[in-house]
């Protein structure tokens, strides 16, 4: 049941948590292509969150290895210094879209692809629910370290469709970002 600790650790960690709800069930990305979708991705916009290392500055290089998806990622943490971290994605054969994460140990979050448009941005959901909690987080990812606004107003837009509380995303920060290689 170590997992069952770490999931209450993460939910009350996490702004979005919700007593006796599930996850909705997201329409994913249609025909989602895992090949146009790799590459460097940077974080615009998500909920701010305790168990994330990484604060400002976040961008990750998405690269298959075998039939799973790795994910390096680098930024700047609190404190202004260098910070990496790296997961892996099992993709679902069956929908592409939807993934399964090794972020938290002894737990396995979702990580769906709910749109892009592989050039531009992602609009990414992850939603967990055991015993009657639920844990959610929303993300937006651009290939820029800046996002039109309208991509941001279309994620958002999508999010809130499926009831989705969009009020606890924050910008970002991608400025004066000095990492280790800088993707």
């Amino acid at each position: 049941m170590d997992y069952l600790y770490i999931f209450i650790a993460v939910t009350i960690g996490n702004v979005a948590l919700s007593d006796g709800a599930s996850c909705p069930e997201l329409k994913l990305k249609e025909n989602f292509s895992v090949d146009k979708y790799l590459g460097n991705w940077y974080e615009i916009q998500s909920q701010p969150s305790i168990f994330q290392t990484i604060k400002s500055c976040l961008a990750s290089s998405y690269t298959m290895v075998g039939d799973t998806m790795h994910v390096a990622s680098e930024g700047l943490d609190s404190s202004g210094s260098p910070a990496t971290t790296t997961a892996t994605l099992t993709i679902d054969p069956q929908n592409p879209a939807h993934m399964i994460t090794d972020f938290v140990p002894g737990v396995s979050p979702p990580f769906d692809i709910v749109d892009t448009d592989y050039d531009t941005f992602s609009c990414i959901h992850s939603c967990l629910s055991i015993m009657g909690m639920k844990t959610e987080f929303v993300f937006i990812y651009s290939r820029n370290r800046t996002l039109n606004p309208e991509a941001v107003k279309h994620c958002r837009s999508i999010f809130e469709s499926y009831g989705i509380d969009t009020g606890e995303l924050v910008d970002v920060v991608q400025s004066n970002c000095h990492t280790h290689s800088d993707l």
